[in-house]
C-alpha cells in the first residue's frame, strides 16, 4: 500500500469513528428519554398534609391556596388541586399553569377558587349550614422535577386542615351577600366628585340600593370605615350610621368621606380599602358584614382625591 493508500485509509477509519461519536452523542444529549419514574406511590402519599390558606388580596376573588407540606423523603411536583367543602360546590383551579417543585421538608401551594355558596334561605341569618365536617381535596403531582416526571398521580386527601377557619368566613360572607341581593342591588356610583366643607376637602361617595320586587326587606344599620375611609364627623367615629343612612328610604346613601391616613404606602399596598363595608338587617335578622367594591373610575377618582387632600407632591 502506497503512502497516499495508507493515508486515505486512515482517513476513512477517523471519518467513521467521528461519525459514530457523534451518533451516540446524539442518542445521549439530544431529546431526554421518557422518565422510568412510576406514580407517587402510597407510603409516599400517606406523608403529605394540606392547609387552606387565604390572602386578604384574595378576599374579592373567593381564592383560597391549599398548602402541601411534603414529609416524604421523595420530591414531587405539585400539578393542582380540588377542595371538597360543605357548604360549596364543585371548587376550580385558578393558576393551572402554575407548578411548583415540593422537595423533601417544604410546603408549596396550589390555587383554587371556591365553588358557588350553599346557603340557607333569604331572611335567615346568613352561614347558617355552613359546615362542621372538615373539608376534604384531592392533590395532583408527580414524582421528580423538571423534565423528569413521572406520570401525574390524584392523591386523595381525607381531612384538609383549616385552623384558621377560612372557610367557615367565606361561606358566611358568601351567604351575607347572598340574602341581601336577594332584597336589594347595593352599587357604588362610578365618581366620587369633592368639594369643600367647613373648609376641608371631603369626598362623596355614593351607595344605591334599589329594591328587589317581591324581596326580603333590607334595613342598612352601620356603613364601616376603612382602612382608607373615614367620616370627617367631629364625633369621631370612623363609620357611618343613623342619619347618614336616612337616604336609603329613597335608594341614595351620599358618605362624606376623607382620607383615614396620608402616608403613600397605605394607597401603594391598598387590597380592600376602597370596599364599602356595609353591615345589613335582611328581614330583621343581622347580616355578617357585605363589601361593596368601588367601579374602577370611582376607585381612581378617590385615590386622587387622597392624593390632593394630603397635599402629595405631582
Amino acid at each position: 500500500m502506497t503512502a497516499a493508500s495508507r493515508g486515505r485509509a486512515v482517513g476513512v477509519v477517523l471519518l467513521a469513528s467521528l461519525i459514530g461519536a457523534a451518533a451516540v452523542a446524539c442518542t445521549a444529549g439530544g431529546a431526554p428519554p421518557s422518565s422510568t419514574r412510576g406514580r407517587v406511590p402510597a407510603d409516599v402519599a400517606a406523608h403529605l398534609s394540606v392547609e387552606v390558606k387565604q390572602g386578604r388580596e384574595q378576599y374579592a376573588t373567593r381564592e383560597v391556596r391549599l398548602e402541601v407540606t411534603n414529609d416524604s423523603d421523595e420530591t414531587m411536583t405539585l400539578l393542582s388541586g380540588a377542595l371538597d367543602a360543605e357548604g360549596f360546590g364543585p371548587s376550580h383551579p385558578t393558576k393551572e399553569e402554575h407548578t411548583l417543585v415540593l422537595r423533601p421538608g417544604t410546603t408549596r401551594a396550589v390555587y383554587v377558587g371556591l365553588g358557588e355558596p350553599r346557603c340557607a334561605g333569604a331572611g335567615a341569618k346568613s352561614g347558617a349550614g355552613a359546615a362542621e365536617t372538615p373539608p376534604s381535596g384531592t392533590i395532583t403531582l408527580a414524582l421528580g422535577e423538571g423534565d423528569d416526571l413521572g406520570p401525574a398521580t390524584d392523591v386523595a386527601v381525607d381531612e384538609v386542615g383549616d385552623p384558621v377557619g377560612h372557610l367557615a368566613r367565606n361561606h358566611q360572607a358568601d351567604c351575607a351577600v347572598a340574602a341581601v341581593a336577594a332584597g336589594a342591588a347595593l352599587a357604588v356610583d362610578p365618581d366620587v366628585p369633592v368639594e369643600t366643607r367647613d373648609g376641608e376637602l371631603t369626598a362623596l361617595v355614593t351607595l344605591r340600593i334599589e329594591p328587589v320586587d317581591g324581596g326580603p326587606e333590607v334595613t342598612l344599620d352601620r356603613i364601616a370605615g376603612t382602612t382608607l375611609m373615614s367620616n370627617p364627623d367631629p364625633g369621631g367615629t370612623s363609620g357611618w350610621v343613623g342619619r347618614d343612612l336616612a337616604g336609603q328610604r329613597s335608594g341614595e346613601v351620599v358618605l362624606a368621606v376623607v382620607p383615614a391616613r396620608c402616608d403613600v404606602h397605605a394607597v401603594a399596598e391598598d387590597k380592600r380599602g376602597t370596599f364599602v363595608p356595609v353591615s345589613a338587617r335582611v328581614d330583621g335578622a343581622p347580616q355578617p358584614t357585605v363589601y361593596v367594591p368601588m367601579p374602577d373610575s370611582a376607585r381612581s377618582d378617590f385615590y386622587d382625591f387622597v392624593g390632593d387632600y394630603c397635599d402629595w407632591p405631582d
